[in-house]
């Protein structure tokens, strides 16, 4: 603790002390042209001596929404079906990085500033993006000639539990000739402490059980990324990536005190446990595409992904009797010296076992024509196809006198297949330079195949998907857009299988019958771009009507299970502005913020009552602020997120949790000779995630509470530097 606080205060120090000041440059102010395509040109982000392309990115007024991408408006990532849905928003070079699920806002550390050429925000359509309506597309543009280039990165994270763990990244990138390539490998640590405590209330809200419990990981993340183009002429260019993960579980490891709680509301240790768990996760993709364009006005492009995700988990479950040492050492929050096997294994029995073995793949393929009969008439056809599956075992374990005894557990084990092919049209028409109109409907078909030891069943989905959408250029800083179609929801083959709840200590039985949620989306946004350059105004509301709502159900007399509702609605309106303060006459700060609102209704089959979306936020603000001092190399900023609570319903519960804010801030000091010192601190106010649970004596139907769980969890927090 001593060294990392002395390194941190030294480069703090360093970081101070330069005293070679840049020229005091007001950068150029960005243009506008007539198709709604906003154009920051490399001059603009000049006088900040940025290091890459999200250095950039985040100068630009508006631009931390793509960067961030948050999902779609069903509340989750990457939630519609296929490749054209896929929620990346920013493009290379008018391409974007074909990808299913692996986050790209790392990449773009990896590309230096000095291959940029200039960044082009679109509030216009973009094609083979299916964004939300309102929703901005950001083009990068990289020099046509650039040496190469790199970055690298060497720092320290520590945490609220007293690990200590470096980090590094190098990348290079490079444009020579027809070619243009970005590689980089990066690790760090993949974890956050946690402290959880929990009371239990009898029916007269009187306690008789509390629980203390924290959470240790030793888990670090190994991540390679590489994208490599080929322009192999001007009509014709070749495009590939890929990505690896890789992140074993060396441990992590729950403890929990269980403590009796008399009617004088004095506590006694009634028993101590613990969760020793380790495993792995691994993850690769390959992707890519290739454009031609025929002649003027006909192309023809293709994408494919290949993406496989690995997992194994081996966890167990021990009584034990905690030393006066060890008691000592948690209640002083030194779990991290609780590693000592000897220590915790002496006095401990093995109850319980289980394992978890999945593999996941998904391999898509998709083409399409473009015709551009003239400059007011496209027409688009394509196919796409699909294969996904899931290969997954759950092995649960009692232990009786040293011996494994497996329990039966129904659907357990689980290959699901499914074949995926979709053909599709749009036709857009520009009646009037101000307006655009694209129609488009496509046909779905799948076929699952689903294989167990107690799941033998094969079933087909058909779907036809319709969708409309309007763009109107009022002015030439106002765009209006409304969108409606028809979405399928993504299958989470998980669902499918039994699975083990660890908040709860529960067996969660899957449902092999799961159904896709399918909605009627409607959508409505105005984009104001404010004067001067001086930011962005933007207002969404939307409309969804679903069918098959994804929730728990009823399986059997009196259990539950992930299923289908029937009809629900879900409505809700976002607001959106990013400020440019500095074309105000300010300070030289972006200042962004956002506030969603949503609501939604379903019948809840317990109950037979009206309620929310379970685990859907009621809420959610974001805000984003970052000042430049440009003459000192200096930038600090601040974020600042609160979800709003949810809710949960099953057969003899019902939950309704909060979470309070969280915040990460941020200090950085640029050299003239390239090296940027960066100090952090993450999780500032050590968010609280409060959970009460009200569990029913028989069901919720009926009415009588048996008893009342208070949970407050608490996150925790991290800190260090960046070279």
């Amino acid at each position: 603790m001593k060294i990392t606080v002395l390194l941190t205060l030294s480069i703090f120090v360093c970081l101070l002390s330069d005293i070679s000041y840049s020229q005091n440059k007001t950068p150029s102010a960005s243009n506008n042209s007539e198709e709604g395509i906003t154009i920051y040109n490399f001059e603009f982000f000049e006088p900040y001596r940025p290091s890459h392309a999200k250095d950039m990115l985040e100068r630009i007024p508006g631009a931390t929404a793509a960067l961030n991408n948050r999902g779609d408006i069903s509340g989750e990532e990457s939630n519609r079906r296929g490749l054209r849905s896929q929620t990346t928003q920013i493009l290379i070079n008018g391409k974007r990085i074909t990808t299913k699920g692996n986050s790209l806002q790392e990449y773009f550390e990896r590309i230096p500033a000095s291959q940029v050429k200039r960044i082009e925000v679109i509030a216009g359509n973009v094609r083979e993006i299916d964004a939300d309506a309102g929703s901005r597309v950001i083009n990068i543009v990289l020099q046509d000639q650039s040496s190469i280039g790199g970055t690298w990165n060497i720092g320290n994270v520590s945490f609220t539990d007293q690990q200590h763990m470096p980090t590094a990244s190098a990348s290079i990138s490079g444009e020579p000739g027809k070619w243009s390539y970005t590689l980089f490998g990066q690790t760090r640590p993949f974890q956050i402490p946690r402290r959880l405590e929990e009371t239990f209330l009898d029916s007269s809200d009187t306690p008789f059980i509390r629980k203390n419990e924290k959470r240790r990981i030793e888990s670090r993340n190994y991540v390679g990324r590489g994208r490599v183009a080929y322009s192999i002429s001007d009509t014709e260019q070749l495009q590939l990536s890929g990505f690896v993960s890789k992140r074993p579980i060396n441990l992590v490891r729950d403890f929990e005190y269980i403590y009796d709680v008399d009617s004088n509301r004095d506590s006694t240790l009634a028993s101590t446990n613990f969760d020793d768990r380790s495993g792995d996760d691994f993850n690769y993709e390959i992707s890519g595409d290739y454009s031609f364009e025929f002649y003027e006005g006909i192309s023809f492009k293709a994408f494919f992904v290949y993406n496989i995700y690995e997992a194994d988990r081996e966890n167990l479950n021990f009584d034990f009797n905690p030393s006066a040492e060890t008691t000592q050492l948690f209640i002083k929050d030194k779990i991290i010296k609780l590693d000592n096997d000897e220590i915790l294994r002496g006095d401990s029995q093995l109850l319980s076992k289980d394992t978890l073995d999945k593999e996941e793949t998904e391999k898509i393929i998709r083409a399409t024509f473009d015709w551009k009969i003239n400059p007011r008439h496209t027409i688009e056809l394509g196919a796409e196809g699909a294969i996904n599956t899931l290969d997954k075992t759950r092995n649960f374990f009692d232990i009786v006198d040293t011996q494994e005894i497996k329990r039966d557990v129904f659907n357990a084990d689980q290959k699901v297949t499914e074949d995926r092919t979709e053909v599709f049209t749009t036709y857009a028409w520009k009646p009037i330079n101000i307006i655009e109109i694209e129609s488009g409907v496509a046909f779905e078909a799948s076929w699952l195949k689903q294989i167990g030891s107690d799941v033998d069943t094969e079933r087909s989905l058909k779907f036809i998907k319709p969708s409309l959408d309007l763009y109107f250029t009022a002015t030439k800083s106002t765009q209006i857009v409304a969108s409606f179609r028809r979405d399928i929801g993504q299958l989470e083959f998980d669902d499918f299988v039994a699975d083990l709840d660890r908040e709860d200590n529960e067996i969660d039985a899957g449902n092999p019958d799961l159904e896709p949620e399918k909605a009627w989306n409607g959508e409505l946004a105005i984009e104001q771009r404010l004067f001067n350059q001086s930011g962005v105004l933007n207002l969404r509301g939307f409309y969804r009507s679903v069918q098959d709502v994804k929730d728990n159900i009823p399986l059997g007399i009196n259990d539950s299970g992930p299923g289908n509702l029937g009809n629900g609605k879900h409505y809700g309106g976002e607001a959106e502005i990013s400020l440019q303060l500095s074309q105000l006459g300010l300070i030289d700060a972006v200042i962004s913020g956002s506030l969603l609102w949503q609501d939604s209704s379903v019948k809840d089959p317990f109950t037979l009552k009206s309620r929310r979306f379970a685990d859907q936020e009621k809420y959610r603000i974001d805000i984003d602020a970052r000042h430049d001092l440009k003459e000192l190399g200096i930038s600090y900023g601040i974020f600042l997120n609160k979800p709003g609570p949810k809710i949960t319903s099953d057969y003899n519960t019902f939950e309704r949790e909060t979470t309070g804010w969280t915040a990460r801030v941020f200090f950085e000091k640029r050299f003239n000779n390239g090296i940027v010192g960066r100090l952090f601190w993450g999780n500032i106010f050590r968010a609280n995630i409060k959970r009460t649970k009200s569990v029913y004596t028989a069901s919720q139907a009926q009415g009588d509470i048996l008893q009342t769980e208070l949970r407050s969890q608490k996150l925790g927090g991290f800190y260090g530097f960046g070279i």
